[in-house]
This record gives structure tokens, sequence and C-alpha cells, in this order.
């Protein structure tokens, strides 16, 4: 098997999420494949790819993603806090709250608590995934367009 740095794996991640970013999934895809490959023993590059299908509305395969991370790592706060936005996403409200108060147990304090934190705290607020994606606002920007 190939040995790469730790700082390698890094570097390659933030390519991978440069691409996310972009809306190059198939890149972001490949490249987080890749790291998986090459650090089979890490739950993150499989957190990631989970994003990819999250960013892409596959839900269903994102928690799949998840999962499999946990099964590696199954204290990996940010499997569990992505893994209920998924949830939320998929309407599993009920589901999504317990997975983002058991990311808050393990991990009172750090960015996967700060960030189940938000979304417990939008959820109690009445968001909902459509609110929360703007999905509605682009929907109107984009008829208006069309109408001009």
């Amino acid at each position: 098997m190939i040995s790469i740095e730790r700082e390698h794996l890094g570097l390659m991640m933030e390519a991978g999420y440069v691409y996310l970013g972009m809306q190059r999934f198939k890149e972001a895809r490949d490249v987080f494949e890749g790291v998986t490959s090459l650090a089979p023993e890490s739950e993150i590059p499989l957190v990631a790819l989970g994003s990819v299908d999250f960013c892409q509305g596959k839900f269903t395969n994102a928690i799949r993603r998840y999962k499999k991370a946990l099964k590696i790592n199954p204290q990996s706060t940010y499997a569990l806090a992505y893994m209920g936005e998924a949830l939320f996403f998929m309407g599993k409200k009920a589901e999504a709250v317990k997975q983002l108060n058991e990311v808050n147990k393990l991990e009172p304090v750090g960015k996967a608590s700060d960030f189940a934190k938000a979304l417990l705290d939008a959820i109690n607020k009445g968001f909902t995934p459509q609110t929360l994606s703007g999905v509605d606002e682009i929907k109107a920007y984009l008829k208006k367009k069309e109408a001009r």
C-alpha cells in the first residue's frame, strides 16, 4: 500500500472541498474516494463523500456514507452531525434532533458541536429544510427572471 503523509492527505481533502464548493461533484467525489483508498482507517473522507451526496440531494446515500464512517469511528461527531442534517432534510425531524443532541453530548465544545447547536437552534425556531436551503427564494428569483 502507498504511504502518504497526513499533511498531503489534508491538502487532497481541501482540494475535494474546493471542488464541492464549485459544485463540481464528480471531481469532489473522485478526490474523496482517492483519499478513502489512501486512508481506509479514517472516517473523514467518508463523511466528505456523504457531503457530496447531501449537496446533490441524495440524502439516503449520504446517510449510508455517514453510517459507514461511524463503523470506523463510532464517536465521529462530524458523521453524527451531518447525519442529523441529512435526516432533517429528509423530513425526519425527531431523528435529526436525537442525532444532533448526541453530538453535543459527545463534544460539548467544538466545530461539530457548533454546527449541531446552530441546526438545533434553527429547528427549534421553526425553520424548515426549504427555508434553510433558500430553495423557495431561488425559485421565486428564477420565475421573475423568466418573466422578463
